[in-house]
């Protein structure tokens, strides 16, 4: 779903609805620049701020949650919220009660019915919800499968605290290739380690940006994955964990685009995302985690890559995509067949990863308090010019007197 988003060419043009202040934004549907969401819901936009809006209602009633109960319980949190804004203004629809307006429609199959029965000042409050993040809060934040209690039994406080749903561990393949019969007699690389650290950083940003439900929209979700991860979609192979951990945050930052904090944040759980799948459950070493998650991974490509086969005779650029999951899906068996043989080896990056995150860290904690410092100094040399500033603009009112 597009977002609407600061357009760099606009910065220094006149808004193209009022006519009067800055552009700062441009629309992402017809390119018009403009200076605030009030002249972007104007009349002179409304066809298209209208469809753009539509989308979103749609995209996000849709994707919120995926549990019929779940969805049922944001439906009525959000009818509630918007009964609330709606009421402080007459509507013609405002007698109708959106729980009844809404009530007996399948959003997998009549999402698109559901903005047609808001009115418009619903519309307009969905709008602001979805852009202040109050549309957030109406969503229960999933809890990965290796974070939850019952699949870990080390698992921490800070961990412990996000537990809300518990989540099955995945079930593991049992076609998976024995990588000695694969090589005959040649012995695997033992660069295959860093390679799944990349795959295992991708499948817990994939699985964490679409709240758990990433196999509920196969396609998408392998195009996120092939663009997070080198070793999939370029068959890049890392050479030291250094370089599996860089070349992951590299891929992250090119595709997040919210503030520097609130990704490093992410990035940091990501991290620590790894760091248990790798260790697996409880205190005994084993391959569970990793088995578990590069299983869920296959299942994915392999739903999407059925998917497209479908849809390919549609849309010639679902070939290119269909061959990159299917080398995809070949490179996951492959390192899967060398982890049943020689995966306990992974055991012994774990402090080399938890040296990566420590470092990282202390390297970001660095730069905020120089940043905190600088801004400091700044607002020092503010405060001390403005009396000279002020002084001195008394002198030219005198002057000019």
């Amino acid at each position: 779903m597009e977002d609407l988003r600061v357009s760099r060419n606009a910065e220094r043009s006149t808004c193209k609805i009022c006519l009067l202040v800055e552009a700062k934004y441009t629309c992402p549907r017809c390119n018009l620049s403009y200076c605030s969401v009030p002249c972007y819901q104007s009349e002179k936009h409304v066809g298209c701020s209208e469809a753009f809006y539509k989308d979103w209602v749609v995209s996000e009633l849709k994707d919120m949650t995926n549990n019929p109960d779940d969805r049922k319980k944001v439906l009525e949190m959000l009818s509630k919220d918007l009964e609330e804004k709606a009421n402080e203004e007459t509507d013609d629809d405002s007698d109708d009660d959106l729980a009844v307006r809404l009530n007996g429609l399948d959003l997998d199959k009549d999402i698109s019915t559901v903005w047609k029965r808001l009115t418009k000042k619903e519309r307009e409050e969905f709008a602001k919800m979805y852009l202040d993040g109050r549309i957030a809060t109406l969503i229960e934040l999933w809890t990965p499968w290796w974070r939850s209690k019952k699949n870990n039994k080390l698992v921490t406080d800070k961990l412990e605290d996000d537990v809300k749903v518990e989540e099955k561990i995945p079930e593991s393949l049992t076609d998976v290739p024995d990588i000695n019969i694969l090589l005959k007699s040649k012995r695997p690389s033992a660069n295959l380690r860093f390679d799944l650290i990349n795959i295992l950083f991708s499948y817990a940003y994939v699985c964490r940006i679409h709240n758990g439900t990433h196999l509920e929209c196969p396609v998408d979700s392998c195009q996120e994955l092939l663009s997070i991860s080198v070793v999939l979609n370029e068959q890049y192979s890392c050479s030291s964990i250094g370089e599996a951990i860089q070349k992951s945050v590299e891929s992250f930052y090119k595709r997040e685009k919210s503030s520097q904090s609130s990704s490093f944040k992410f990035l940091m759980t990501l991290l620590e995302d790894l760091l248990v799948l790798i260790s697996g459950p409880g205190s005994t070493k084993c391959l569970t985690f990793m088995t578990a998650a590069l299983s869920d991974l296959t299942q994915l490509l392999r739903m999407a890559h059925h998917i497209i086969k479908k849809e390919q005779k549609h849309c010639e650029e679902l070939a290119s995509l269909k061959s990159q999951i299917f080398k995809a899906e070949k490179k996951i068996l492959f390192i899967m067949g060398w982890l049943q043989r020689y995966g306990m080896g992974m055991h012994s990056v774990l402090p080399l990863l938890q040296f990566e995150i420590e470092t990282r860290q202390s390297e970001h904690e660095a730069v905020c308090e120089i940043k905190s410092a600088v801004e400091s100094s700044l607002d020092s040399i503010k405060a001390l010019s403005a009396p000279q500033q002020e002084s001195s603009n008394k002198q030219k009112i005198i002057e000019l007197t």
